[in-house]
């Protein structure tokens, strides 16, 4: 049987990467921080996956394991023969993975040579690159070598919302998921065996990234921070809010013209995916919490994701981002007080103030942009949206 290994028992990594691999016939090794979660996957060895579309069905995920990540021992054990390893731990773990997996790569090295793909599941920009950059910032230069031939590191475009919705749980461990997902894989990267159901292997993977992380994680940021400041609680409550549905709306479409205008895609491609994207939002079931959705402002704000992004390719090809800078706006307005993040952009512009936090959270240089963010950020503080 084919073996795989997942950094990150979470959310996702159960309800998304590990019901794949399990379809597709392999033994599964989560890998996590929290002692809990692990001794429970060991205890109950399956959990279900409750798939939220018009009604509510169940799947079963059997035969799993799970180890902690400072078990080396058993963590050894299950890399060294490993045919993939994939994780969802968020972008900023991936430098602490990385070195951790040069280690045990090289153990692996001095056992067998046989091919191994390695991949970032993750809500970023080519995040398999960064794992990649820093399995090698960590390696002898035999490792190197055998990296160099024998595994792949592809990128990868992840998209299913999976939300932290009450559910009446069998077990501790089982997962709520929304019906819709895509699992895009940059398919001349992968250097092994490569059988993963439900996923496509594509030539160009940049468009299906930045498709998804403009228009669905924008928009979701976008929908949260404004439905989080008009007094809504889930994302399908603050979407059916005719002032935000319209922000949303035309944000998809400022990002949509600097897409197409670089990849080619097709308007009404983009449209479609966009109404679909909507749609997804509008799903009761999820119960989705703004406050969930809108977690850790300082990353979803900073340059190169969700926000910044498409914000600056729309303004690169000539459209004035209104929209986008008006949720960019809506971020630094997000003080929820449980998310340190968002307490962290709030101490800055109490002692910076709020000009020169966008300039350090966004890293943008065009002043133009900065000051329409400036000035929709003091709107909505006003407490005037649109």
């Amino acid at each position: 049987m084919k073996k795989a290994v997942h950094f990150g028992a979470g959310n996702i990594g159960r309800g998304f990467i590990g019901s794949l691999l399990y379809k597709s016939g392999y033994d599964i090794y989560f890998v996590d921080v929290f002692k809990e979660l692990v001794d429970n996957i060991n205890k109950f060895k399956s959990y279900n996956i409750f798939i939220l579309g018009n009604d509510i069905k169940k799947e079963v995920v059997d035969g799993v394991k799970a180890i902690h990540i400072d078990d080396e021992e058993n963590l050894l054990k299950a890399i060294e023969d490993a045919d993939v390893i994939t994780t969802s731990v968020g972008v900023n773990n991936l430098y602490g993975i990385g070195e951790k997996l040069a280690y045990y790569l090289e153990r692996r090295f001095e056992k067998n040579d046989l091919p191994l793909d390695i991949m970032a599941c993750e809500n970023a920009l080519f995040a398999t690159n960064i794992l990649r950059d820093s399995i090698y910032n960590n390696s002898s230069e035999n490792l190197k070598a055998y990296l160099d031939e024998k595994v792949g590191f592809p990128n990868t475009a992840v998209d299913r919302i999976v939300p932290n919705v009450d559910i009446e749980k069998e077990t501790p461990i089982d997962v709520a998921v929304e019906e819709f997902f895509e699992w895009d894989i940059e398919k001349d990267a992968v250097k092994g065996d490569f059988d993963i159901k439900g996923c496509e292997l594509v030539d160009d993977l940049e468009p299906y990234i930045e498709r998804k992380l403009f228009l669905l994680n924008g928009s979701h940021a976008t929908t949260a921070y404004l439905g989080y400041l008009k007094g809504y609680k889930y994302i399908h409550e603050a979407i059916l809010d005719d002032t935000i549905d319209k922000i949303v709306r035309n944000l998809q479409l400022e990002a949509s013209f600097g897409l197409n205008n670089k990849h080619k895609i097709g308007m009404d491609k983009l449209k479609e995916y966009s109404d679909k994207v909507i749609e997804r939002f509008k799903n009761p079931h999820l119960k989705d919490e703004v406050v969930r959705v809108g977690r850790d402002p300082v990353r979803k704000l900073s340059n190169g994701d969700r926000l910044v992004s498409p914000a600056k390719l729309s303004f690169e090809t000539g459209l004035m981002p209104e929209n986008i800078l008006y949720g960019i706006a809506a971020g630094f307005a997000f003080d929820y007080k449980d998310d340190p993040k968002a307490m962290e952009i709030q101490e800055s512009i109490s002692t910076l103030g709020i000009e020169e936090t966008v300039k350090k959270v966004t890293g943008l240089n065009e002043t133009i942009l900065i000051d329409k963010i400036v000035k929709k950020y003091k709107e909505l503080k006003s407490g005037k949206i649109k």
